[in-house]
């Protein structure tokens, strides 16, 4: 199906706003300009005038980085977010998503860590995505992260994961990935002599090893030890 058509159901069961994961920038604007040529209206009247006031606002204040075929989506409602955009840009979509003005984000799989920008429904375009190591199956993790961005505290009670099909994936390969375990969670932290030094500069010997005892990697490490003990 289309993205136009996908959004077009959305709005039909009432299952906005919603974020389309798109795993390229190029992807992302694509697709936005692609479902705003749908013309079916994403907001009312009144929200619009909202987002007439917010954004002339922002190119008063932002004129060298107000572009025109941004603008021009984000008035009806629909926006791209990815590492290619500003960040005084990306905050104004993502205020306006909060605020419920924009209806359709397109995002790269950035969007699904870190930032707070909850959906009623989000859409895995793609069960693969191009690695360094070539075209891969998501993993459990990638699809979980991006699907719990579905449901907005305090809004619903419901979030909605939306997985398009395409000619090569469908139900058997996304029900793969759904029932596959997650993977393992892994610490990072890796200390150093410097590290070690320059915490004992500025910290005595009993807040050094507090911060490192309540570590992750302190952690897995210590529920190793009593895996193996009671083994």
């Amino acid at each position: 199906p289309s993205y136009g058509f996908v959004v077009r159901q959305l709005k039909k069961k009432d299952m906005l706003p919603a974020i389309l994961f798109i795993f390229s920038r190029a992807g992302c604007d694509k697709a936005a300009e692609e479902i705003a040529k749908e013309r079916s209206p994403l907001i009312t009247q009144e929200e619009k005038e909202r987002l007439k006031e917010k954004l002339s606002d922002f190119c008063l204040k932002h004129r060298e980085v107000a572009q025109e075929d941004r603008v021009r989506l984000a008035l009806n409602g629909i926006a791209s977010h990815h590492a290619g955009l500003l960040p005084v840009w990306k905050n104004l979509v993502e205020e306006c998503f909060q605020e419920g003005l924009i209806k359709v984000v397109t995002a790269t799989e950035t969007l699904a860590a870190g930032i707070n920008m909850p959906a009623r429904s989000t859409v895995i375009t793609s069960l693969s995505k191009r690695t360094s190591d070539g075209i891969n199956s998501l993993t459990s993790n990638e699809l979980r992260q991006m699907s719990g961005r579905a449901g907005r505290r305090g809004k619903d009670t419901v979030g909605h994961a939306v997985m398009m099909r395409s000619r090569w994936e469908g139900a058997p390969e996304a029900f793969t990935i759904v029932i596959q375990e997650p993977d393992p969670l892994k610490s990072k932290f890796s200390p150093s002599y410097g590290m070690v030094l320059s915490l004992l500069s500025v910290r005595p010997m009993s807040e050094c090893k507090e911060f490192v005892e309540n570590s992750f990697g302190s952690f897995l490490a210590q529920r190793e030890k009593e895996r193996r003990l009671y083994r």
